[in-house]
């Protein structure tokens, strides 16, 4: 098959779990035969390169900031791009990961283009879809119109059902389990990785300051690596034992996660959450929020849960599961039921079926 995977945005611009869940299946299916192109954007002029065994078309995008200051959907200053690249690429089937993607290739295929594929990266509650200008709208048009749809967690898959109308398919997003299962010695002193983003406020960063906080007071010598750059804007304290970690690369943060005691995800409302799947890969047990599709990954074998948004109860599933001292081998066995040997399949069948839909 010839393949487009469309998102507005792609590494190293962004390196969120979206764009990590397109550069992931890009790979895989380039690796299994078919002919992929990631079509995405950027802020500079277009380019069209090969990478990891794919072809990376980046169009110009134009500046939207008129666009967010009045409230509308994300990123629809890249419909045109996304549009045009559809019709000139001759592709079977184009799989779009963003809900403006999704409406572009929907008015490609109306003049023409390959049928659509629609996998929802978050969880259509219904607060989200109001948010902005046309979401709501948006969203119910691709989901009733698209030859396929997708969500990555049943957590996903019931507001998906209940306001866009449709019933989808769970798929959940693919780790290379490989990647991640380096070997590291790990330090006497507990140690916490949190691999989240700090700008996001679903990924509850200053709660977890809190709970690191609290934990010390039991732990003097505990540390929290917090994976990324610190942005200029992030004004929260950091409380001593806390510091900041570069780890752009894979093989960075597979290392720091292996060396760590135990990974940490305290959003809510997650859809699925890619780092809790990657810190396993690594031999490492996570502690998570009972909140969205994190109870569809962590169970007592692996890890712990926590209540929303109560610090004292994350420091005693932190304290918990470091103790516990759960074997690496025991983490990495539980991972691979989302290893891309496992996922990719089922993505690629989901595509060809609308391509034999179309």
């Amino acid at each position: 098959m010839r393949v487009a995977l469309i998102h507005p945005t792609y590494w190293p611009e962004v390196r969120r779990g979206a764009e990590r869940l397109v550069h992931g299946l890009a790979a895989w299916l380039a690796g299994a035969g078919h002919e992929v192109t990631v079509l995405t954007t950027n802020r500079g002029p277009r380019s069209a390169t090969r990478e990891d065994g794919f072809e990376v078309v980046r169009a110009w995008r134009a500046p939207d900031r008129l666009l967010r200051r009045r409230a509308y959907e994300d990123y629809l200053n890249t419909i045109p791009a996304h549009v045009a690249e559809l019709l000139r690429g001759g592709f079977d089937a184009a799989h779009a990961f963003f809900p403006v993607s999704g409406w572009a290739a929907l008015r490609a295929r109306g003049l023409g283009g390959p049928p659509v594929v629609y996998s929802m990266m978050g969880i259509p509650t219904r607060p989200y879809l109001v948010a902005r200008r046309y979401r709501m709208a948006m969203n119910l048009e691709v989901a009733r119109d698209a030859a396929a749809c997708s969500v990555l967690s049943q957590a996903a898959a019931d507001p998906f059902r209940r306001y866009l109308l449709r019933e989808p398919e769970v798929i959940p997003p693919g780790v290379r389990c490989a990647d991640f299962a380096v070997e590291a010695r790990r330090p006497e002193a507990p140690t916490i990785v949190y691999a989240g983003s700090p700008s996001d406020p679903r990924k509850r960063l200053p709660l977890l300051l809190k709970a690191f906080t609290a934990l010390r007071r039991r732990h003097p010598d505990a540390r929290l690596l917090l994976a990324g750059r610190r942005e200029p804007w992030f004004r929260s304290d950091v409380p001593e034992g806390v510091e900041w970690v570069s780890a752009d690369r894979t093989e960075v943060l597979a290392g720091l996660l292996a060396a760590a005691h135990v990974a940490v995800l305290p959003a809510v409302e997650e859809a699925f959450g890619l780092v809790l799947v990657e810190a396993l890969a690594a031999g490492t047990p996570v502690v998570a929020a009972r909140s969205g599709a994190s109870p569809e990954i962590v169970d007592a074998g692996v890890g712990g849960l926590f209540e929303p948004d109560d610090h004292t109860d994350l420091a005693r599933a932190l304290e918990e599961t470091i103790e516990r001292g759960i074997e690496p081998q025991t983490c990495r066995a539980h991972a691979l039921r989302w290893d891309w040997a496992e996922i990719g399949p089922r993505y690629a069948a989901l595509i060809e079926r609308a391509a034999e839909a179309g």
